[in-house]
């Protein structure tokens, strides 16, 4: 779609006069194509808004992820400091912004808010964090009674709640509903449980809908939603068409049986309207048009009721012409198809609905309950509270009237990915808005963009906000047309082929975006253009997913990235994918045959593949089972002990039934392995009968993790990426035990779910992710590869929701049940879950084009396209139908039918391994040892290696040492180090009987109370005279003790000690451990460079050099953690 010079020289003009309109202060909703500089336009009309308000806290900007809230706060502030700093940027975007930097700094002397030196003044909230500061505003309405923490995975709560509410099934009252749905799913309770907890993941989208179902407002919106699609066909069907095809249908009629469907129009006469009564006569006429695929009909015979006759000739050359015509329009095959589809208005499902929505209801009532028992919920109860907190009823609550007051201008980023919770949130947050009020509601975002429908994002939100605005308030519609981000030569590309992929107009109902096309606004860079890497599989390969292909791709991918290295440098290349597994094979590439190209997977890379977690789950399986034969014996080959295979058969090769604890403590069995071996078995039998013991007497995680260490496990790691993976691991199972639900099929289960951190030592410039992930983002070159492959469809839904914006803009819900196979069977009709089903399925289609649009879009100069296409039984290349290739294949089909432009065909013969001759390679350590510093007697598990999630249960001992010693280190910091004269052991020894009251309020005995006292007084002693000690606890500027900070997504940080000196942000953790002067203490303080790590990005707005340190108590020695 190359635009001509006068069109192109037209959208520079609209877009330039509707980004000046954007800064007026009034409401708009801004259609912003990729690249076209939306933060910028955000941030100057934040920047404009300033000059208006009072306060800078009466404005407030809403995106969707941490990242993107710290970009656009980042973006603000470093405006500012340019304004300050007085010198005009060159470029006319940049100077608009300096300006209005400037007039805001103007106003912030003015009312002298200080914004340079108090950033925190401007609210940047992401959609979660927003709702948890208005939950925690008003904790009463919003049922918290203290602020509970927020989990990022809630599964096992959806799990236990839904188990519990099946168990309801066995009381009088509460138990019939769950009695009905299981009869009526074949009492499959397992299918029941799993469908209950998808549906718990998701009660924002059904549980203020399962309240109020009502079944004449359910039949109203299903009629409502049929007569919708009726209008549409009555489109491509006018009654100018229709009245052709009286005569024909009614002949063809006819001459068919009086059974045939087309029977109905027998009768016909007056051209069919989109009415619910008519549309047995639409189903009958869209018989007459289409083929059982779906396709318009291109013979006409007598099955038809138009025979081979000369009666029938008329009819037939009449009804071919209106066929060409309906051909003519793009779309209607797939309007005139979808009549199939619509069920009868009718429902006989309502007493199954109202039995669902009752389960579903008792399903959420017990995940609160859940929830409460542990002081922790999920990000979905968070926005339904900050909902409660707003409105009760139809009526806003005291803390909605306080902001009507505070809250002056709401912006909204990536407005396109907005859910109807989200919408009824700024609903509830703009209340009483009046016109002219000089409030203002600005929402930007671009609907071709729109990919979150799994989170239950809806597009159509987007269009009917610019139709019919939100709330009482309008939008006025603004579109931007230039792409400051792609080369021409890709912008020319994505516009032609785009324009025919994106259905060709928009319904909201459906999910359907048509495509807007943009301007590229940056010069032609040398080599800049589009290119496809074709693949062909040759017929009788029947693999889905065949390996040889993903390898060749892979090969293919790493010549792309050499290339581009060689003719670039230094530009930035993303390979991106539908599906984390599509890297898979170029991820074994890269590692095995080419570790000289570094990378960074951003969460492409499975925890559980990991060879260290792999080892610790086995490890963790063996603590727990003795009998467990299969553990057992892979501990034995773990790195850590290494046996050779030749070991192995000799310690199980004659004693088979036993298990292998008691063949390691049988001398005579140890005496058939090699010298080396008897080593390494008594060394692994010496550590696990002593673990074996301590079952039960401290916490799980601490008890795999310092059986780990003993077992020589830290001496395994390889880089500082197995460390974060083991602390991972272990804060699985520390969660896993908080909620009492731990098991090591549990936690194997859990831990599916995780990735493993990106190599921060990598290569920055190339980045593997998935599509998803990379919105928001460009490169210099994208590649995509396995366009071929396919995602697997939606799991099954126990009830589908649909709501339905009416005529009148009240909203109404249609629901329907899923129908179990058995029951599904005896059903012949279109029920209205295929219906709803099916235009879930439609959505997402949809969706799909767009997802193919964000990953094109990411290309600033190079797009590499890579997918491969199946031979047919003719030899020619087809596109697997439901992937990227098959969307593309207009486009790019020319690719794969030119011979020399193939990059490699697929092997037609694959040479078989021989399995029998593998053996796998032995990774072990050299001498299977524990640490010399982890060999201590009493007590046996206290440990002095740091632990990556260190229990701090009040039954431990040393753990509760700590806790004392930061309490009188916190008091000494707060009362000043003269009120502590501590030049002497003595000095705290006085206070030993406190301190040995305090460890008996723990539990603890005589004994070991004055043990605690004494260590701690030690301590406390060793901290006040050391030099280091005494400077971290002086008065600095801003110092703060044991700093509880709260984030939405994890639990609370408490930070030890943090203070502000010469003009450095220090951030200071104490450790109790006993180490001395003879460790190797940096190389100890290394290990918790992640923890430093996360408590420093909690000051990064501060703008101030931050700088993170361990202080040692048992030396009093402090030592710097360098965590950038």
């Amino acid at each position: 779609m190359n635009m001509p010079d006068t069109d192109f020289q037209e959208a520079l003009a609209l877009d330039a006069a509707n980004r000046q309109r954007a800064l007026d202060v009034a409401s708009f909703i801004v259609e912003a194509p990729a690249g076209a500089g939306k933060t910028e336009l955000l941030t100057q009309r934040f920047l404009k808004l300033l000059q208006t308000v009072q306060a800078p806290e009466e404005i407030i900007a809403i995106t969707v992820t941490n990242k993107a809230a710290s970009e656009m706060r980042a973006r603000i502030l470093d405006s500012l400091k340019l304004a300050a700093e007085g010198i005009p940027p060159e470029a006319p975007h940049k100077k608009i912004t300096f300006d209005l930097g400037q007039q805001a700094l103007q106003r912030s002397a003015e009312l002298q808010w200080h914004l340079l030196e108090s950033p925190a003044r401007l609210r940047i909230y992401t959609i979660d964090s927003l709702c948890a500061n208005l939950a925690r505003q008003m904790p009463l309405l919003s049922r918290f009674g203290t602020q509970p923490a927020v989990t990022e995975d809630a599964w096992s709560y959806y799990r236990e709640a839904a188990s519990l509410a099946i168990q309801a099934m066995d009381e009088d009252t509460l138990g019939e509903p769950v009695r009905r749905v299981l009869r009526y799913m074949d009492n499959d309770q397992a299918r029941l449980e799993g469908l209950l907890m998808s549906m718990l993941a998701k009660r924002e989208q059904w549980l203020h809908l399962s309240q109020s179902h009502g079944q004449d407002q359910a039949q109203a919106a299903l009629v409502y939603l049929i007569e919708s699609e009726l209008q549409t066909a009555l489109s491509v069907l006018p009654a100018r068409l229709q009245n052709s095809l009286v005569p024909i249908a009614r002949y063809a009629a006819s001459q068919l049986p009086p059974d045939h469907v087309l029977s109905t129009l027998l009768d016909w006469q007056m051209p069919l309207t989109a009415t619910l009564e008519d549309l047995p006569g639409w189903r009958a006429l869209v018989e007459l048009l289409l083929t059982s695929s779906g396709g318009l009909r291109k013979r006409l015979d007598k099955n038809m009721g138009l025979p081979a006759t000369d009666d029938a000739k008329p009819y037939k050359e009449a009804l071919t012409d209106i066929l060409n015509d309906l051909a003519q329009q793009s779309d209607s095959e797939r309007v005139l198809a979808r009549i199939r589809l619509l069920p009868n208005a009718d429902s006989e499902d309502d007493g199954i609905i109202h039995a669902l929505s009752q389960l579903l209801n008792i399903a959420a009532a017990q995940l609160w309950l859940c929830f409460q028992a542990q002081n922790e919920v999920d990000f979905v109860e968070i926005a339904q509270r900050a909902l409660k907190a707003l409105q009760e009823g139809d009526e806003a609550t005291e803390l909605a009237m306080r902001l009507d007051y505070r809250i002056q201008h709401l912006l909204v980023d990536e407005f396109q990915d907005t859910s109807p919770m989200q919408i009824e949130l700024l609903k509830a947050l703009t209340r009483g808005w009046q016109p002219g009020d000089g409030r203002t509601l600005f929402a930007v975002g671009d609907p071709m963009q729109s990919i979150y429908r799994f989170r239950k994002a809806n597009v159509g939100l987007f269009l009917n906000a610019a139709s019919h605005g939100i709330g009482d308030i309008a939008l006025a519609p603004l579109k931007l047309w230039r792409n400051n981000r792609s080369c021409p030569a890709v912008v020319d590309w994505i516009n032609q082929t785009f324009a025919g992929m994106l259905p060709p107009h928009d319904a909201p109902q459906q999910g359907a975006i048509a495509y807007r096309p943009f301007v590229a606004t940056r010069a032609e860079s040398d080599g800049a253009g589009v290119f496809v890497h074709p693949l062909i599989a040759p017929v009788n390969n029947e693999d889905e997913e065949p390996a040889d292909l993903r390898h060749l791709e892979a090969e293919q991918i790493i010549r792309i990235i050499q290339q581009t290295r060689a003719e670039k440098p230094h530009a930035t290349i993303a390979v991106l994918v539908r599906a984390r597994k599509h890297l898979h094979a170029l991820v074994t590439e890269m590692r095995r045959n080419h570790r000289e190209l570094s990378f960074q997977a951003v969460e492409i890379e499975e925890l559980a593949n990991r060879q260290i977690v792999q080892d610790l789950l086995t490890l963790t399986h063996a603590l727990h089972q003795r009998a467990d034969r299969v553990h057992w014996l892979a501990l034995l080959r773990a790195p850590w002990c290494g046996l050779t295979l030749a070991d192995m058969h000799a310690l199980i090769g004659q004693d088979s039934p036993r298990s292998v604890l008691s063949l390691l403590a049988d001398e005579a069995v140890l005496a058939r392995l090699s010298q080396d071996g008897q080593a390494r078995a008594r060394h692994v039998y010496d550590v696990m009968q002593s673990a074996l013991h301590w079952r039960g007497r401290t916490s799980i995680s601490r008890w795999v993790h310092n059986t780990w260490l003993r077992l020589g496990g830290a001496a395994c790691l390889w880089n500082e990426n197995d460390v974060q993976d083991v602390q991972s691991f272990l804060g699985r199972i520390a969660a896993l035990e908080q909620h009492g639900q731990f098991s090591p099929q549990a936690l194997a289960e859990d831990v599916q779910k995780l990735y493993a951190a990106p190599d921060a030592k990598a290569d920055a410039s190339l980045q593997f992710m998935t599509i998803h992930k990379s919105k928001g983002l460009e490169f210099d070159t994208v590649i995509l590869p396995g366009l071929d492959s396919s995602n697997p469809p939606d799991d099954a839904k126990l009830v589908i929701w649909e709501e339905v914006s009416m005529e009148d803009r009240n909203t109404e819900l249609v629901a329907a049940p899923f129908v179990p196979t058995p029951l599904k069977r005896q059903q012949a009709t279109i029920t209205a879950y295929d219906y709803l089903n099916d235009l879930d399925k439609t959505r997402a289609a949809y969706e799909d084009a767009r997802v193919l649009y964000v990953a094109a879009t990411r290309a600033e100069r190079q797009l590499h396209l890579l997918g491969a296409a199946k031979s047919d039984k003719n030899g020619e290349p087809q596109a697997r139908k439901s992937s990227f290739l098959h969307l593309l294949w207009p486009a790019i089909h020319q690719w794969f039918t030119s011979k020399h432009d193939i990059v490699s065909r697929y092997p037609t013969a694959r040479q078989e391994a021989d399995i029998s001759q593998f053996v796998p390679k032995l990774i072990r350590l050299r001498e299977a040892s524990t640490p010399a510093m982890l060999q201590v007697t009493q007590p046996e598990m206290q440990i002095t290696y740091p632990a990556a999630a260190e229990d701090e249960s009040t039954h431990r001992l040393e753990a509760d040492i700590g806790t004392l010693t930061h309490l009188y280190l916190q008091l000494i910091a707060e009362q000043g180090l003269a009120a502590w004269q501590a030049h002497e052991e003595n000095a705290f020894l006085s206070l030993s009987p406190a301190m040995q009251r305090w460890f008996k309020q723990q539990g603890y005995t005589d004994s070991e109370a004055n043990q605690g006292a004494s260590q701690v007084a030690t301590l406390l002693t060793t901290t006040l005279q050391s030099t280091d000690g005494r400077w971290v606890l002086q008065p600095h500027k801003q110092a703060a003790s044991e700093l509880a900070i709260e984030q939405l997504s994890e639990r609370k940080k408490v930070i030890d000690r943090t203070f502000i000196a010469d003009g450095v942000r220090w951030i200071v953790d104490y450790k109790s451990m006993p180490v001395s002067a003879k460790d190797d203490l940096p190389t100890l303080a290394a290990a918790f460079k992640p923890q430093l790590a996360a408590y420093a990005q909690l000051f990064q707005d501060e703008g101030l050099p931050i700088k993170t340190a361990i202080l040692f108590l048992s030396t009093g020695q402090i030592v710097p953690v360098e965590i950038l």
